[in-house]
């Protein structure tokens, strides 16, 4: 099976049983994600299958957007509603405009943000949460991610909703976490939605229970990777073309868009089949294989 293959992940599940589970009922041994999501959070998980997983490093780094519930007057070691609450300050009081004003002044844009230490980030080869739950200590450093909407959904102190578009590696739980640390009151997220990867919706994904025992519903439900590459830029190959690169050869002779290069992925269909990622020969006068796909 080659493509991708949307889910929605339930509460108390976490991505990687998400993962074993399809590549069990499938019998595909190449299964990925592209990106994963807490076990507290539910929503779209975005998988690729067999020769799909040649593809998913150029959704990873796509934009991501969430629903999130947050609590404030308290907070977590683990930034969210699983992890040890203790209270900073139950009497404080902000309205919505005040809120939404330390969002804007400080959470939009470029940011500097620390991770949660209970994460899945390595640390020495580690993931930063084991080394805790094991007695040890971490440290992660501040990264710069980017949001480009953090928005009011729903406001009732000392519970308030947003929804968050943001790039890729950022930590919503991070986020609201050091909300609560600028108001001075302490936050943490009680629940977290993703909503979309790139130009995948949740709305479109089924849950793991309606995959169970049916994989004849896995193949119906794939997006093909002919679809998946209409995303992107794409060259259509003629047979010399295709002969001539499919071993590793560099064509020179193709009239080509070089910012196309620049900008992302540029996909090569062979008849009405996506056949592998191109890229610039090094003199930048060529086209060759990046990623070949096979099937």
């Amino acid at each position: 099976m080659d493509g991708f293959l949307l889910l929605d992940k339930g509460k108390g599940v976490s991505s990687f049983a998400v993962v074993r589970a399809i590549k069990n009922l499938s019998r595909e041994r190449s299964v990925g994600h592209a990106g994963t999501l807490d076990p507290l959070a539910t929503g779209l998980l975005v998988l690729a299958l067999g020769e799909g997983t040649k593809l998913l490093e150029y959704f990873i780094g796509g934009d991501k957007e969430y629903e999130v519930s947050a609590y404030f007057g308290k907070e977590s070691d683990t930034y969210d509603a699983e992890g040890k609450i203790t209270v900073v300050n139950e009497n404080a009081y902000f309205d919505s405009e005040e809120v939404m004003s330390v969002v804007k002044d400080n959470f939009l844009g470029k940011i500097e943000q620390i991770p949660p230490k209970y994460s899945a980030l390595k640390v020495g080869g580690k993931r930063a949460c084991d080394i805790l739950r094991s007695g040890g200590e971490v440290e992660l450093k501040a990264r710069e991610v980017e949001i480009s909407r953090f928005d009011l959904r729903e406001f009732d102190w000392p519970r308030a909703s947003f929804r968050i578009k943001c790039g890729s590696g950022t930590y919503i739980r991070s986020l609201i976490h050091d909300l609560g640390k600028i108001l001075g009151c302490g936050a943490y997220v009680t629940e977290l939605r993703r909503t979309k990867v790139s130009d995948f919706l949740v709305e479109s994904a089924k849950s793991v229970e309606y995959f169970d025992e049916k994989v004849d519903r896995i193949e119906k439900n794939m997006i093909s990777l002919e679809l998946v590459g209409e995303k992107f830029k794409k060259i259509n190959l003629s047979d010399d073309e295709y002969n001539g690169m499919k071993d590793g050869g560099t064509i020179v002779n193709k009239k080509v868009e070089q910012e196309w290069f620049e900008k992302g992925p540029v996909m090569a269909y062979y008849g009405d089949f996506l056949i592998g990622v191109l890229e610039l020969a090094k003199d930048r006068k060529g086209l060759k294989f990046r990623k070949l796909i096979v099937r």
